[in-house]
């Protein structure tokens, strides 16, 4: 397969590396303090508004960082948020884990202290109702709305094809601009669409039907999908704060499930232009196929299926000492996280 070339992606990864190295942007203190000295500020950088990041959602609306102030910022792609931490305009940041592999393939810094989206949150989505959960072959012949190459969808889908003994000449892939996968599904000019939430549901209230979720693929799942990101500076030298935050992630991951209804009705303050009902039953999806982590250590099977389709697109090399678990998932303080929980309850 003709792999398109990542080196744009590689070269900003790169470029912030060499600047923080170079002592601009160490990444190893916090935002500051409420001036007066007791509680720090940290600062998250998401890389989308998105659903999939519902438990920093929940955390920052129950009161669940105790001990911090946390500043929520959105960087525009995880490529971005996760420059932000390396330049240190922000001290965490959340998006696919696979930018700590890069980083330290480059020689930077990177650790993956929290899981966030425990779950591959791609589905397929078409007008007819034929289920192809166990039979993928049936695309054959077919046309699929996915992200550009290399993206998410576009990944996943060709992974998909090759692991079923497809290939891209047997579909048509139709590269969409990101945000905008549904609507060659929707006019007509495509049989299939991959997405993710809330775009399923939205579909779905317009006739669509959701044919295949690779969540409900037993070799897919867990996938660290999203992850909490950080430096090894920072979380050594801000270690109650680092903490503090990872409580707090794990605290609102348990809290979705034991409050799912409570649970949408923060996602809807935080999505307040889409309709009540594709939020409620977006947050659903997620809780049914345990896209939330129910804990937030990110376990090993999760890191080599990330890792695993991070390689297929050649945006990493899964064997490098760069890429294994124990080079970029730090899960000390979501074991104590873990523990600090349990006694409170």
């Amino acid at each position: 397969m003709q792999q398109k070339s990542t080196r744009p992606l590689l070269a900003t990864v790169g470029l912030a590396i060499a600047t923080m190295l170079a002592g601009c942007g160490t990444g190893a203190s916090a935002g500051g303090s409420d001036g007066s000295g007791d509680t720090q500020t940290v600062r998250i950088s998401q890389a989308f508004q998105s659903l999939l990041y519902l438990p920093l959602y929940v955390a920052d609306d129950q009161g669940f960082f105790e001990g911090v102030d946390v500043e929520i910022q959105t960087g525009g792609g995880g490529q971005q948020s996760w420059a932000s931490v390396l330049g240190g305009s922000a001290d965490f940041s959340i998006h696919d884990p696979v930018f700590g592999a890069i980083s330290k393939a480059e020689g930077g810094p990177g650790i993956a202290v929290a899981s966030v989206q425990n779950a591959p949150s791609v589905w397929m989505v078409g007008s007819d109702t034929d289920d192809l959960q166990d039979d993928i072959s049936q695309v054959a012949g077919s046309s699929i709305a996915t992200m550009p190459e290399p993206d998410t969808t576009w990944a996943f889908m060709n992974y998909l094809l090759q692991e079923n003994g497809l290939s891209a000449s047997d579909v048509e892939i139709v590269p969409t601009s990101i945000g905008n996968e549904m609507a060659p599904l929707l006019s007509g000019q495509t049989d299939y669409a991959l997405g993710t939430e809330p775009q399923i549901s939205q579909v779905e209230a317009e006739g669509m039907h959701a044919v295949y979720a690779f969540p409900e693929n037993p070799d897919w799942y867990p996938y660290a999908f999203s992850s909490l990101m950080t430096t090894e500076a920072f979380a050594e030298q801000n270690p109650e704060a680092t903490q503090a935050v990872v409580d707090g992630f794990e605290l609102a991951s348990r809290f979705i499930y034991e409050h799912p209804d409570e649970s949408a009705d923060i996602a809807k303050k935080a999505f307040p232009d889409l309709d009540e009902s594709v939020v409620e039953a977006a947050v659903a999806r997620q809780i049914d196929v345990l896209g939330y982590p129910e804990t937030v250590e990110i376990t090993k099977k999760a890191w080599a299926n990330v890792m695993r389709v991070s390689d297929f697109v050649g945006i990493v090399d899964k064997d490098a000492e760069s890429s294994a678990f124990e080079a970029v998932v730090d899960n000390s303080f979501a074991e104590k996280a873990k523990e600090n929980v349990d006694a409170q309850e």
